[in-house]
């Protein structure tokens, strides 16, 4: 499934940590006698297992998929670079220390010394202006008021170049807040972006010429839509220089075009299929990698809104559905192993958010066809001649639509098909573009049930999706005691309240948790620090990505391909 995005610009680690550079070093480490070496071409969405897709925008205050965020980390450093296991990693953040009032709801932030690729300084008035333009944007934001910015903000001061304070109108968790609400206060540059409207900005999104200031690894070389993406070294970056002199993102439209790319020799890394598994032993000059999964799961997401399809308000209906899915056959035949059941909001890779219920595996929905078939008995639901479930003359059926380009997602969305079928539910499939099921999921009568992958970001409060009215929550689903415990989980500190949510959205199902696969990866072998360049957390940082033996590749890639 393809992945909708959330706070990608603010998270990202690699597995290992390097030290922060206060300034550029003469030489770029790891790379050929002190240069840059070569080219690397990717298909965006590597170590995510997803199918290729395009990038639609550059600016990362509007980008709604993680494709287009996966560039704005490239050109953007984070305030705080949250790490894998859900930490700050304050050598690889603009922050260097944040003080809490003991009351908590005085955040004071400190920034080290930091430039723009114009040499100018990256100060508290640039995370202010982010902030100004998140609440001017409004729900134009994607991520408006998720952890509490900026409507829990109560004020934000400069307190000088390298500092500010936030204030919020109730006690806070700290950890929720600085995960959540203050990591996405990513400095953007005042002085090149102030002059701007946002309508301005939004007719800009794909524009080049806008995102020239920038203060990440990399710069634009070169935007091609629907066709590809070229970056070279930021050479004013005081992180860890590039070692590689150019960085392509090939849009594809097929997952087995990755594959192709990677046996002709026009790209140098793809995900690997589940479908074409074999072929992981089949091509000369490649190894297989198996990345860590998206901090997230896979999700059938139902239409609360829609009255045709209003049987999902129910919630043994619900119930049943999930209790109706054969997850782990699912895992074992289209995933060969590499995937976690998943039943409740918190990924089950890596555990660390688990409540003890979920740790334990004690889920109030496990694979239980007969269970289902007990539930939408007592619901009403009999089954009629043709085997379909009818209640007050209506048939338990509805439409899934579902991302196209992938055939593992098609052969999931054929098995849980078949699955609900058993049960007396029909299911139809229907194909689309991701671009147009993100376009239609804005248009609530326009569907029944939609397949996603989400990736939660630094924290795991899924807020953004099921508390009433919130920004995620094109669905509908609303429950009050549901709200109050996401309440709880922002203003409580400790687990207690996070474990209540998880249980009780376990119980609800607001929408159908699926496992999350994580990805194999194919390598040119000549190609390192992979691992390092696409970590589990949705950040990518390809500056680690280094060739390490024979001529540099491809040097002259966009040159080739610029007509």
């Amino acid at each position: 499934m393809l992945r909708l995005r959330r706070f990608l610009p603010v998270l990202g680690c690699a597995l290992a940590v390097t030290a922060f550079v206060a300034a550029g070093p003469k030489n770029e480490p790891g790379s050929r006698d002190g240069k840059t070496c070569g080219t690397v071409v990717i298909p965006p969405g590597i170590g995510l297992g997803t199918p290729p897709a395009s990038v639609n925008s550059l600016n990362p205050l509007l980008s709604g998929s993680l494709y287009d965020g996966e560039v704005a980390g490239l050109l953007y450093r984070n305030l705080l670079w949250v790490n894998r296991a859900h930490r700050i990693t304050w050598s690889r953040s603009i922050a260097t220390s944040i003080q809490v009032s003991s009351d908590d709801t005085v955040f004071t932030v400190t920034m080290r010394p930091w430039r723009w690729s114009d040499g100018v300084p990256v100060t508290a008035r640039d995370v202010n202006f982010t902030y100004q333009l998140i609440k001017r944007m409004g729900p134009v934001y994607l991520n408006y008021d998720s952890g509490g910015i900026p409507n829990l903000v109560k004020s934000f001061t400069e307190l000088g170049p390298k500092k500010f304070r936030v204030i919020t109108t109730r006690p806070v968790d700290p950890e929720w807040f600085e995960l959540m609400g203050l990591a996405q206060l990513v400095p953007y540059p005042e002085h090149a972006w102030g002059k701007y409207t946002i309508d301005e900005m939004f007719r800009r999104q794909t524009d080049p010429d806008f995102f020239k200031v920038v203060d990440g690894p990399y710069e634009i070389e070169r935007f091609r839509i629907g066709r590809y993406i070229s970056f070279v070294p930021n050479p004013t970056y005081a992180g860890h220089r590039s070692t590689i002199g150019r960085l392509v993102l090939l849009f594809l439209h097929s997952s087995e075009g990755e594959v192709e790319g990677l046996k002709v020799g026009t790209i140098d890394i793809s995900n690997l299929p589940f479908s074409l598994w074999r072929l992981r032993y089949e091509l000369a000059g490649i190894r297989v990698l198996r990345l860590m999964p998206n901090f997230g799961f896979d999700f059938m997401q139902l239409n609360f809104r829609k009255p045709s399809v209003s049987f999902f308000r129910s919630l043994r209906v619900r119930q049943a559905i999930a209790d109706a899915i054969n997850q782990r056959v699912i895992i074992k035949l289209l995933y060969h192993g590499y995937a976690r059941v998943q039943h409740g909001p918190i990924p089950v890779e890596p555990p660390i958010f688990l409540s003890p219920t979920a740790m334990a595996g004690h889920y109030p929905v496990l694979y239980d066809p007969a269970k289902a078939r007990r539930l939408l008995n007592a619901a009403g639901w009999k089954l009629g001649k043709d085997g379909i479930r009818v209640r007050d003359g209506r048939r338990l059926s509805f439409t899934y639509l579902q991302s196209s380009g992938a055939v593992t997602s098609t052969l999931e969305s054929e098995m849980i098909q078949q699955n609900l079928r058993a049960v007396g539910i029909k299911m139809r499939i229907r194909q689309l573009t991701f671009n147009e099921l993100v376009a239609l999921s804005e248009r609530p009568m326009a569907w029944d049930a939609m397949g996603f992958g989400w990736s939660l970001g630094n924290y795991p409060d899924d807020g953004p999706q099921f508390h009433t009215g919130a920004a995620y929550n094109q669905a509908g689903y609303s429950n009050r005691e549901m709200d109050a415990l996401l309440d709880a989980v922002t203003a409580e500190s400790g687990m207690r309240a996070l474990y209540a949510y998880q249980d009780f959205a376990a119980v609800q199902q607001p929408e159908i948790f699926l496992p999350e696969p994580g990805a194999v990866v194919l390598v040119r072998k000549a190609l390192r620090g992979v691992r390092k360049a696409f970590p589990p957390s949705g950040t990518w940082a390809p500056q680690y990505l280094q060739w390490s033996t024979g001529p540099c590749k491809r040097s002259g890639w966009v040159e080739a391909h610029a007509r």
